[in-house]
């Protein structure tokens, strides 16, 4: 009799502890899951139309590939690698534009046409400081004109869209 009790308790034990590691291991996974989906959402580099977070997603930036729609797997538009904006997914595609720090030059050469300049605030036409601005960005939203009221056309959820990206769009 007291081997009976002894197996009982034994396969109890034995049954609880299973259940204990089951949830432990469900709880795990769970955090698991939750964490990588506030890091997409907190980490996401979406550019939505208009000023409403809501509103359509344009493109979505990656860290290095400017794609159509929300999905990390829409169509890349251009790749960026620090100094040229290129076409596709490509570090072999067509030059569209370089960037000097502060010049969005068309084509791959220093000595390109200056299409638009940032400062840090606005977006002119030209290489020249007191060019027409065609677009200001205040870190979250880029507006047409030089007005903080000015007409938004783009709002980033992200923080790290390089900025010729963001003038690139202004185009």
């Amino acid at each position: 009799m007291a081997q009976l009790f002894h197996t009982v308790n034994k396969t109890e034990v034995t049954h609880l502890l299973k259940t204990k590691f089951y949830k432990i291991v469900s709880m795990r996974k769970i955090a698991f899951l939750f964490f990588i989906f506030i890091s997409c959402s907190l980490l996401s580099q979406n550019i939505r139309e208009g000023s409403s977070r809501y509103g359509s997603v344009l493109y979505n930036w990656d860290g290095k590939n400017l794609r159509e729609g929300s999905s990390r797997y829409g169509s890349v538009l251009v790749n960026y690698d620090g100094k040229n904006i290129r076409e596709g997914s490509s570090r072999y595609g067509s030059v569209l534009y370089n960037w000097d720090g502060k010049n969005l030059r068309e084509g791959s050469s220093r000595y390109g046409s200056v299409l638009v300049n940032y400062d840090g605030k606005n977006i002119r036409e030209g290489s020249s400081r007191y060019g027409s601005v065609l677009c200001n960005f205040d870190g979250k939203n880029l507006r047409e004109g030089s007005s903080r009221y000015g007409s938004v056309l783009l709002n980033v959820d992200g923080t790290n869209i390089p900025e010729p990206i963001l003038v690139m769009l202004c185009l």
